[in-house]
């Protein structure tokens, strides 16, 4: 990146002696990495060579790809430029990304235990997926790591009003936080309710909106190890 910088600076500085530096710009035949736009070429280079392995994308998900045999199933994730690959056929799953290591500069990591904040523990044929280090950042973030816990996302019985006390004056803290509440439903279902409430007043949130959302925090710490077992199960939906 730097040779390539120092390069258009010096090749910039020539044009600029005999030409205004309005009159020019800069084409770049390839992207370069640390770029804004970089992510999106590749992730663009990357789903356009998916179909010639085979894969199709999922009406319901950008971002899943599947690639269907006869005997074979192979599921493949894709997040910006981060990739979660998985199958019923071990051999499938490595020529796969044997192709796409050709095709395109990428690593791999191995067995997933860590995912956008999601945490996988491996036990037998079982996965336990939690999200413990993303709530501890989340307390750290809201300085509630040493505060007392609680026992239930939400007091029973009690539903947040509209108007209910005074106005909150800090907006985006509002709602970053329960943005990242939202977020840590994939595995907490048991805070779904809690936050679904909190996520009513985004535009206009109240002093007693915010002490909800504390106590779900609060919640979250004295449950910060819980999480979703996932098992293989013959049951039919």
């Amino acid at each position: 990146m730097r040779s390539c910088m120092a390069f258009f600076k010096r090749r910039l500085s020539k044009i600029h002696n005999k030409h205004h530096p309005s009159d020019f710009v800069c084409r770049l035949k390839k992207s370069l990495y640390g770029l804004k736009q970089a992510p999106r070429a590749w992730n663009e280079r990357f789903t356009s060579f998916l179909p010639s392995l085979g894969f199709q994308a999922s009406s319901t998900d950008p971002s899943l790809f599947i690639q269907h045999s006869l005997l074979d199933t192979v599921v493949l994730l894709l997040y910006v430029d981060d990739i979660i690959l998985t199958g019923s056929n071990s051999s499938l799953i490595t020529s796969i990304i044997s192709a796409l290591t050709q095709e395109v500069d990428m690593k791999d990591l191995g067995q997933l235990t860590y995912f956008l904040g999601l945490q996988i523990l491996y036990q037998s044929a079982d996965l336990f997926v939690s999200q413990t280090k993303y709530i501890k950042e989340l307390l750290d973030k809201v300085d509630l790591q040493d505060s007392k816990p609680c026992s239930t996302p939400c007091l029973p019985y009690h539903r947040l009003l509209k108007d209910d006390g005074k106005p909150y004056s800090h907006l985006e803290q509002y709602r970053s936080i329960v943005g990242a509440l939202q977020y840590l439903t994939f595995t907490r279902p048991d805070i779904a309710f809690s936050v679904n409430q909190a996520c009513q007043f985004m535009h206009n949130p109240m002093e007693s909106h915010v002490v909800a959302v504390k106590r779900i925090l609060r919640y979250l710490k004295s449950t910060i190890d819980f999480g979703i077992w996932l098992s293989p199960s013959s049951a039919r939906l």
